[in-house]
């Protein structure tokens, strides 16, 4: 096992398949290099895959796995990252090719990069667990391909039962450890019910920051309520929920704002699920605020990416306000083509850092919580 303590040097593998647009990719690319980079990684170097279709033993060609093996020489490499989701026993194939050039090579697709930034970043006792259950979902399928290969391997008299018996044992692990996780995690969810109950019951009003990672969120937070949520320039910095207050006189009242975890692209349900009981303040809240990068070239997409998880969550997002950031950074904004287009979600324009825009956001929650 790899020391995630120490500073790890990972090759990105991109890959560009012939029918996606090559700034599309390039986006993708960068964001892959970002979540790395979030890790603490070293990125030595990069490699690029074009393809039509993924190899169904190893994912990436043959001559390209030759490319990746010569730089895993080179350059000392200890992960190598594909920025897809892969299959397990790809996976397995594909470290196995590796590991002639470094025998504790790992290789990682992207969900499995996404999981370790989560264990790095986790701090509570739910958001821990919430991972772990994650993990276990991921890599439920990887315990039946293990099972698989170990039966595969056998080829002599009683072998094969060796490896049946192996994979029913992994599967029996898996299923208890999962309930045990579920079990834990449903008493928090209980929990964190009844305090919305409660909230509910007091009067409170309550307002959610959602959005696309590292667009802003945390900082408005901290701005509106006050308080000083960690944040940092790097993607999933938040995962578990911060909550704060702000009085507003017209409503005579204290109102509820909660800091969520951010969405990414291809975020495949297993981890939505996992952080459901988290989500649940947000499909709960009386107001969301949707904070968008508007200097982001991808603002289109990521406004996308976003709203269909609140969707998947349950929430209606035609009452989903969205609040603009970073208007400092975006250089010449087109405000009258985004007004155009989102003007049914009454469109904020703020900078957090310049303060420009927060009274502004002050106004609609006073506005729409009345």
């Amino acid at each position: 096992m790899i020391d995630l303590k120490s500073v790890l040097r990972i090759l990105p593998v991109h890959v560009i398949y012939s029918r996606l647009d090559l700034q599309v990719a390039l986006t993708i690319g960068e964001e892959l290099e970002s979540l790395i980079a979030t890790l603490g990684g070293v990125i030595p170097d990069r490699v690029i895959q074009k393809l039509d279709r993924p190899s169904s033993a190893t994912y990436i060609g043959k001559g390209k796995i030759l490319e990746v093996i010569e730089k895993i020489k080179d350059l000392d490499i200890d992960v190598v990252v594909l920025n897809a989701m892969v299959k397990p026993r790809q996976v397995h194939a594909l470290r196995e090719e590796l590991r002639r050039a470094n025998s504790q090579i790992q290789v990682w697709d992207r969900v499995d990069l996404i999981l370790h930034i989560f264990d790095n970043h986790a701090v509570t006792q739910e958001s821990k667990l919430q991972i772990e259950l994650a993990r276990m979902n991921y890599m439920g399928p990887r315990i039946y391909g293990m099972g698989y290969v170990l039966s595969r391997q056998g080829g002599g008299i009683g072998t094969l039962g060796i490896g049946e018996t192996n994979t029913e044992l992994m599967k029996r692990h898996w299923r208890d450890e999962k309930k045990r996780i579920a079990d834990q995690l449903e008493k928090i969810s209980k929990s964190r019910e009844q305090q919305l109950d409660r909230r509910k019951r007091a009067g409170y009003k309550t307002v959610s920051i959602v959005g696309y990672t590292n667009a802003g969120k945390s900082s408005l937070f901290n701005v509106l309520t006050g308080k000083n949520a960690l944040v940092e320039d790097e993607l999933f910095a938040t995962l578990d929920s911060s909550v704060g207050k702000i009085y507003l006189e017209e409503l005579r009242s204290e109102v509820l704002i909660t800091d969520t975890i951010g969405f990414i692209r291809d975020l495949p349900p297993l981890l939505i699920s996992a952080f459901k009981s988290t989500l649940m303040e947000s499909v709960h809240a009386d107001l969301l605020l949707h904070v968008i990068d508007v200097s982001d070239p991808e603002v289109d997409t990521k406004i996308r990416v976003v709203n269909e998880i609140l969707i998947d969550l349950g929430r209606e997002i035609k009452d989903v306000v969205y609040v603009f950031n970073k208007i400092d950074a975006a250089g010449d904004l087109d405000k009258n083509s985004l007004l155009e287009k989102y003007g049914s979600n009454f469109p904020i324009f703020i900078s957090v850092k310049t303060l420009k825009g927060i009274d502004q956001i002050k106004e609609v929650i006073k506005e729409k919580l009345s």
